[in-house]
């Protein structure tokens, strides 16, 4: 699809109109690309025109390029559209994409923004893919908390072997074999956090613990779990905001999924009304599905989910009780993950912590909620 624009694009310079889709991306980023090199940085910003922000463990740090004109940010963006095929104009002007070499980016141009600025948002992959060992060794389950279920202690010898196994691993804090088991043994897992707190990369650490003989679906607006280690696996993609060649949801490529055999579905991201039809999907027998959200912490991380459930049109026949039911039968495992600054007595930020703050796994709850 040929973007439609009104705006400065890439196709006016006779240069960039000869090369490749990629290769003019990779010329229009030149004046910033070097940022991007470096291993430290983890996200790159643009909010105007010839300056440059990039973050670190330490922080922000600006950057003046005076070559970064507004022309060459539209020209930029006009670019990343045509090669994703999608759109960029005044009237679709916000584009989420994947550049060469998995970068995320977000980009917005007027008149979401100031007029002559253009918004750019870089987020740089992993560099590498963690182990649960590797993590455990960083300190991220350091200050992990488990709320012990009331009742628990009564209510053990009943429970399912495996469970019991898990709050074994709990009370132990041996975290690494209680994900690993939680994987292993398909109990539905929901990752959340606030943005950059390292939910993907926890995700993506979570599914290296799945069979490979097993059967994947991915679903995602921009491609980041890469699930390498198994063969029998299908990535799809949606058009966040509708923009793309293929303007598909969430919902439409969770229905086709029920339709595709899956053993597993992973879904980066829930953001609204798709948490209804992906909570329809874990009730048919899609065990072991692992998810992505925003919630604040472990504990309200239910009512999250029945919040962006209740977007849904069908869910207006479900009343808050009976959602919130069917959510603590269908979800077994939440972790909440967090990233805060680390700073030094001169209060000068030294650098950040990911950690995982809170776990919550209550089969107590779980079984008594099955014969209620």
């Amino acid at each position: 699809m040929t973007p439609h624009t009104h705006l400065p694009d890439a196709s006016r310079d006779p240069v960039l109109a000869r090369l490749p889709d990629d290769a003019s991306v990779r010329e229009l980023m030149r004046p910033f690309a070097p940022l991007l090199d470096d291993p430290d940085v983890t996200e790159l910003v643009i909010n105007r025109p010839q300056r440059v922000l990039t973050e670190n463990a330490l922080g922000w740090h600006g950057h003046d390029c005076q070559d970064l004109d507004f022309d060459r940010l539209m020209s930029f963006a006009v670019a990343v559209a045509t090669l994703t095929s999608q759109e960029i104009s005044a009237q679709h002007p916000v584009l989420s994409a994947l550049l060469p070499g998995d970068g995320r980016i977000q980009i917005v141009v007027p008149p979401v923004v100031p007029p002559r600025t253009v918004s750019v948002t870089i987020r740089r992959p992993s560099a590498r893919e963690k182990t649960l060992e590797a993590y455990r060794d960083e300190g991220l389950f350091d200050d992990t908390v488990w709320h012990r279920p009331d009742g628990l202690d009564s209510a053990l010898p009943a429970l399912r072997a495996e469970d019991r196994t898990l709050v074994r691993c709990l009370e132990e804090r041996d975290w690494g074999t209680f994900f690993e088991g939680a994987v292993t043994g398909r109990l539905n897992i929901a990752v959340v956090g606030n943005t950059g707190s390292g939910k993907t990369s926890f995700m993506k650490t979570l599914c290296r613990s799945i069979p490979a003989t097993e059967r994947i679906v991915t679903i995602e607006d921009v491609r980041e779990l890469f699930i390498r280690h198994i063969e029998n696996c299908v990535h799809l993609l949606y058009s966040k905001g509708g923009h793309g060649q293929a303007r598909v949801t969430p919902a439409d490529l969770i229905a086709s999924t029920m339709r595709m055999r899956p053993d597993r579905v992973l879904l980066a991201e829930l953001r609204g009304a798709e948490a209804y039809d992906f909570l329809k999907l874990l009730t048919t027998g899609h065990a072991g599905s692992i998810t992505s959200y925003h919630a604040p912490n472990a504990t309200a991380a239910i009512e999250r989910f029945a919040l962006m459930a209740k977007e849904h049109p069908e869910a207006a026949a479900w009343d808050d009780a009976t959602l919130k039911r069917l959510l603590f039968l269908t979800i077994d495992v939440v972790a909440h993950m967090d990233a805060r600054p680390v700073f030094d007595a001169a209060g000068e930020q030294t650098g950040r912590q990911w950690g995982m703050t809170e776990v919550w796994f209550d089969p107590v709850r779980k079984a008594r909620t099955a014969f209620v």
